[in-house]
């Protein structure tokens, strides 16, 4: 959206950035996780470390067919549409919701005309997309890579130290 038409109702710009990010989620997926996965396999996994895109590549579809190129890709394409139409609707919400309160309407000065709305409605849209992007993130990278994962807890605080252990030397006294 433009943002210089007159705004509908916050739900219904919101239902369209989340039809708009749903497509744009899953054909980024479709299109760039063969080269996220060779750059993974150069970072990250034994024996690809020295080796160039094009030698990833080649050695990849010669042991595991095109298929190779595309391992992992179930989360990143589920979460992708997810995330990303998470992110657009809540900042096509955000902003036309604030589109009421002519405060959040006024320029910021030495902006070239940003306004207050812009800036909430973007933090709003970006910590959503976070908080959801950041485990299906793990979880894709873990399999590209051939390890095993799980998400289940995965923003549950874990206690550093056992409190029960007395025999743990390296518990802070």
């Amino acid at each position: 959206m433009t943002h210089n038409e007159k705004r509908d109702h916050w739900f219904k710009e919101g239902a369209i950035g989340l039809t708009v990010g749903v497509l744009y989620g899953t054909t980024s997926v479709m299109v760039g996780h063969p080269l996220d996965t060779i750059k993974t396999k150069m970072q990250a996994q034994k024996g690809f470390e020295s080796s160039g895109m094009l030698r990833t590549m080649t050695t990849t579809i010669k042991k595991e067919g095109i298929i190779g190129l595309y391992r992992g890709c179930v989360p990143p394409l589920w979460g992708s549409g997810i995330y990303r139409s998470t992110q657009f609707a809540v900042f096509e919400a955000a902003y036309t919701y604030l589109d009421q309160y002519p405060v959040m309407k006024a320029e910021i000065p030495g902006t070239l005309g940003l306004q207050p709305r812009v800036l909430l409605a973007g933090f709003c849209g970006a910590t959503s997309r976070a908080i959801i992007e950041c485990p299906l993130e793990l979880a894709k990278v873990r399999r590209q890579t051939g390890q095993s994962y799980q998400l289940s807890g995965i923003y549950r605080v874990r206690a550093r130290y056992n409190t029960t252990d007395t025999t743990n030397s390296t518990a802070p006294a």
